[in-house]
Order: structure tokens, then sequence, then C-alpha cells
């Protein structure tokens, strides 16, 4: 298939952005992740879901984030009305259903507006490899 797309995902926007990308049930896709993005005014994120609070390492995880098994901060992708998950710097995945991929970044739901900062995903469908 080749199907492949880049997006800005700013750290502000909830529910995510909407990648151009769609997959078939059990295909197989990419999303790979780069970028630094800020919440609550100090604290830096990486798409891996690396952490920063006042210049030092955090690992916590948020248990109200839309992904509550990934830190605050982590690149989370959904297909289509599907659940999210995390997908981070760079993983590949096999589609459980149909749809349009959609990448966002993982914060608890309403407090996405002091956000600072986006990180670029490429989402890449490699197809059916069955």
């Amino acid at each position: 298939m080749g199907d492949f797309n880049i997006v800005s995902v700013p750290a502000k926007v909830e529910g995510g952005v909407r990648s151009g990308v769609t997959v078939r049930r059990d295909d197989f896709f990419t999303v790979s992740a780069s970028g630094r993005a800020q919440y609550d005014g100090t604290r830096v994120t990486y798409p891996d879901g690396t952490r920063y609070i006042d210049d030092k390492f955090a690992g916590a995880h948020v248990a109200q984030s839309v992904v509550p098994g990934a830190p605050v901060g982590t690149l989370i992708a959904r297909v289509g009305s599907g659940p999210w998950f995390a997908a981070g710097c760079s993983q590949t995945f096999r589609a459980q259903e149909d749809g349009e991929i959609t990448v966002a970044y993982n914060d608890r739901p309403g407090m996405y507006g002091d956000n600072l900062g986006e990180y670029s995903a490429l989402i890449e469908n490699h197809g059916n490899r069955s």
C-alpha cells in the first residue's frame, strides 16, 4: 500500500489530529514521532512519554489522562472510533478495525489549554502482510 502522511500534533489540541491515513482491519501501520511539548508551564515532554518537571526527570502516570497507563505527553493514537493507545516515538501496530488514524497528545480531558509545543508524526500504512 505505502500510504503515509506527516502531521503536526499540537499539544493544545484535545481530541487529536486526523492523519489522512486510513487502514483496514489487519493492516500493519507505523506511527513515528519527534519533537518536544509542554504542559503546566515547566513540564517538558517527548513523544515516548519521557517527562521533565523543573528540569528533573519524572516518570509518573496520571490516572485521569486519556490513556491512563501512559504518562502525560506520550503520543497516543487510535483507529477510527476505536480506543486510544500509546504510540510513543516509533511503533508498528496491526489494525483491529477499519478507519482513519488519529494522533494526539496524552493529557487529562479539559486540561489541554495550557499546553505548548507540538510533535511531528509520520503515519505509514504498510498494508496486510499476510
